[in-house]
């Protein structure tokens, strides 16, 4: 078999994926101006259409650990657009982003209606911030951030920017961290499958290239939550950092052996 035959899909069922897509989305728009009517179930419905997205995508999906019991501060390794819609359809969560994501095409758009928090530049804006994670957390919803606060190639993150964890230690917010890795039964195990990182790179190749494969497995490792108490700014990044890394070096070890 070749390589092109077990990993990139013929047209016919490319075609049919690009369809499957297209209508996912053109659905997404849709149902933008109907966020009002939806109200508290917003959040459930767009759980629903990232199961869906991931599906279309070939996105299968492994999770272990447990659900936090209330709602958190989850911060996770971040690798690609697509992080957002697997972490999207396993916690029930909003966003933490850049600004200027809101002014994207499309994006942005459904961004805002998924309820999206807009992170702005500059100092000064931490308390806003941490107004927008308490009402998000009071809503019975989690905020999901990217502490790297760009993509990386590697799921072993070197650095967690401090400040970002400024409104979980100012406002004693639990943090839960979580472990994402995406994979092939060819992936080495300390590594993503290759064609999922964007990064330093035009987002259409890389869309293009993550849509022909026939299929890629996003791990998903929940971590222990952590008490912002008692914690600095940057010790609670460390503490958080260091939890995804231990989790993805323990997933990567091959099964102990005794016989």
């Amino acid at each position: 078999m070749s390589r092109s035959s077990w990993l990139y899909h013929g047209p016919i069922a490319l075609t049919a994926r690009g369809v499957w897509f297209a209508v996912l989305v053109l659905f997404a728009l849709a149902m933008v101006p109907l966020v009002p009517v939806f109200g508290k179930r917003t959040p459930d419905v767009v759980r629903w259409w990232h199961g869906l997205a991931l599906k279309a995508l070939g996105v299968g999906l492994t999770v272990e650990g447990q659900q936090p019991i209330r709602p958190v501060v989850i911060v996770a390794n971040h690798c690609s657009w697509l992080d957002i819609m697997v972490l999207g359809h396993v916690f029930r969560a909003s966003f933490i982003s850049k600004a200027e994501v809101e002014r994207w095409p499309i994006v942005g758009r459904l961004a805002r209606a998924a309820g999206t928090l807009f992170l702005p530049r500059g100092a000064g804006q931490t308390q806003a911030m941490g107004e927008q994670i308490r009402a998000t957390l009071a809503d019975n919803r989690s905020v999901v951030l990217f502490p790297e606060a760009t993509t990386a190639r590697s799921p072993m993150p070197p650095r967690f920017h401090a400040r970002l964890f400024a409104p979980a230690v100012d406002e004693g917010f639990d943090v839960l961290p979580v472990a994402l890795r995406y994979t092939d039964p060819r992936t080495p195990a300390d590594q993503h499958q290759a064609l999922v990182p964007w990064v330093n790179a035009p987002l259409w190749p890389n869309f293009v290239g993550l849509f022909k494969l026939k299929s890629v497995t996003a791990q998903v490792q929940i971590c222990e939550p952590i008490s912002a108490i008692g914690h600095d700014r940057r010790g609670l990044a460390e503490a958080s950092r260091q939890a995804i890394v231990f989790s993805q070096q323990a997933a990567a070890k091959p099964p102990y052996d005794d016989t």
